[in-house]
């Protein structure tokens, strides 16, 4: 059980890389496949649209892997062990340096500064009366953070070293906040720019919301603010309300179409 989470803390860095290249290759792969058969069954840049189904299977997925990385938390199962292995082995291993260089990168997913994010475009949204897109932000956005403080407080999973790793963390564990925040904000501030933005530029936004999405999270597991698992269910958690969100922004969408 030691072997693995020694070897990933001796190439965490690397592995941190790959992860990176590798979630940005399925992005690009999923972008493109949906656009090619969208645009072959209706010669139109419709492939943004999520139907209902499609969301239906999602949540469960996603709840699935939330709702099984929680029992494996709450159980204490081999995934405990394997976290605190990996914790223990990052935290002798990764230099003072290097994590100050990380911690500047997990401020991008600083709950703070996700919520006045939130907060400022949710702002523009009303200001603009584009009410079928501020409602879909708000039960997104405030669906993450209230499910994610509820499950804390529920799971009451301590921090690595009971917070005193390389950065001081109040409160519990399990989930990550800033995986979620993360994946949620930067999820459906992406769909909002590819509703508003010409098709030239979806690529490259896709793009950036998920690398940003990937540094943030792992960047956790690095800096022992938080265990593996803590960032998986993290990414569950937000990635359900994201769905929610754009699923909601979609019905809506035909609604007013319809009409």
């Amino acid at each position: 059980m030691d072997a693995l989470p020694l070897w990933i803390s001796q190439h965490a860095l690397t592995l941190w890389a790959v992860v990176l290249v590798l979630a940005l290759l399925v992005a690009d792969f999923g972008w493109r496949r949906a656009r090619r058969r969208r645009l072959a069954a209706t010669g139109r840049e419709g492939y943004l649209a999520l139907r209902p189904g499609t969301a239906a299977v999602l949540l469960a997925l996603l709840a699935a892997l939330f709702g099984l990385l929680a029992w494996a938390v709450w159980a204490q199962t081999a995934l405990v062990r394997f976290d605190a292995a990996l914790a223990q082995h990052l935290h002798d291993r990764l230099s003072p340096g290097m994590l100050q260089a990380i911690d500047l990168v997990t401020q991008l997913g600083d709950p703070v500064l996700i919520a006045l994010g939130a907060g400022v475009v949710a702002l523009v949204l009303a200001l603009r009366r584009r009410w079928r897109l501020f409602l879909p932000w708000c039960v997104a956005l405030g669906g993450t953070a209230g499910s994610c403080h509820l499950v804390k407080q529920f799971v009451q999973r301590p921090r690595p070293f009971g917070g005193h790793g390389f950065i001081a963390e109040a409160g519990f564990s399990f989930p990550s906040g800033h995986a979620a925040g993360s994946m949620a904000f930067f999820g459906l501030l992406a769909y909002l720019l590819l509703r508003q933005w010409p098709p030239p530029r979806h690529r490259d936004t896709v793009a950036v919301a998920v690398a940003l999405v990937t540094i943030v999270g792992f960047s956790r597991v690095l800096l022992q603010a938080h265990y593996l698992s803590d960032v998986l269910a993290g990414y569950a958690l937000g990635a359900f309300w994201l769905v929610i969100g754009i699923a909601l922004a979609e019905q809506l969408r035909r609604g007013d179409q319809a009409r």
